[in-house]
């Protein structure tokens, strides 16, 4: 049976508390006092490469757990869950536009955008919901993404462009309405215009669903196009450049404080 998660309006979408993640027998890669996003929010993460970026989106979505603290979802303690609970609970309420879009190679256009569905009841419903089947459904929403026509849903996803690939690769994680969509890197292989034109598509989408976009990229000319701006160097206690900060803030040895 899905679970159905109670979430008061006013209350963080995602809450990541005093949360510390290391690999085994490895110092810390993370330690986060506190992070939140809030309901509908767009958040732009952003840290140079191997600042933990892709960790933290993992943490989000229960891939990986934390040594310490609490990460919740929805009001969830996803930390908590079992490796099936929380499975499932990313199948009903995470869409992921990777870096590398990881669409099934031979799968045609169509059957990567409902791939989710496959997996989560609950988004096949809502995904249903919305037209007279599911495949109705994810037409339309590769209509307004501007993949529209007969001639592209039905291609091998290996026949499209890298800009299709992508678009295909947001409409998985947008297909059933998802209140949570997490996007790692997705616009590294793109020129400028077509960054900025995929970020204005995924604002769209989102904002018609009142989803909630957590979007990770060390491009920082993207970071005005959000809501709000993260840098996880500054508020990683574990990492270098946080510890760069707070060197630099430090009074020097002998001056007064």
């Amino acid at each position: 049976m899905t679970r159905t998660v109670a979430q008061r309006t006013d209350a963080p979408v995602i809450d990541l508390d005093g949360v510390v993640f290391a690999w085994p027998g490895a110092a810390p890669v993370l330690d986060v006092e506190r992070l939140e996003v809030a309901r509908g929010e767009r958040v732009f993460l952003a840290g140079p490469s191997g600042s933990g970026k892709t960790t933290l989106l993992n943490l989000v979505a229960g891939v990986v757990l934390p040594v310490g603290g609490a990460v919740s979802v929805l009001g969830t303690r996803i930390d908590r869950l079992g490796a099936a609970a929380r499975d499932r609970f990313r199948a009903d309420h995470i869409g992921f536009v990777f870096q590398l879009f990881n669409l099934v190679p031979y799968l045609s256009v169509i059957d990567n955008v409902t791939l989710p569905c496959r997996f989560s009841p609950r988004r096949r419903a809502r995904a249903a919901g919305r037209g007279a089947s599911l495949r109705d459904a994810a037409i339309a929403l590769l209509g307004e993404l501007g993949m529209a026509g007969a001639d592209v849903i039905d291609r091998p996803v290996t026949a499209l462009s890298v800009g299709q690939q992508q678009r295909v690769a947001a409409a998985r994680a947008l297909i059933g309405s998802p209140e949570v969509v997490v996007a790692d890197e997705p616009t590294s292989s793109l020129d400028a215009d077509m960054r900025a034109a995929f970020v204005g598509l995924l604002f769209q989408q989102c904002a018609a669903e009142g989803t909630s976009l957590l979007f990770v990229s060390h491009d920082r000319s993207l970071a005005p196009l959000f809501d709000r701006t993260i840098d996880l160097p500054g508020v990683n206690r574990a990492g270098v450049g946080h510890s760069a900060q707070q060197r630099a803030a430090a009074p020097a040895r002998g001056q007064e404080a």
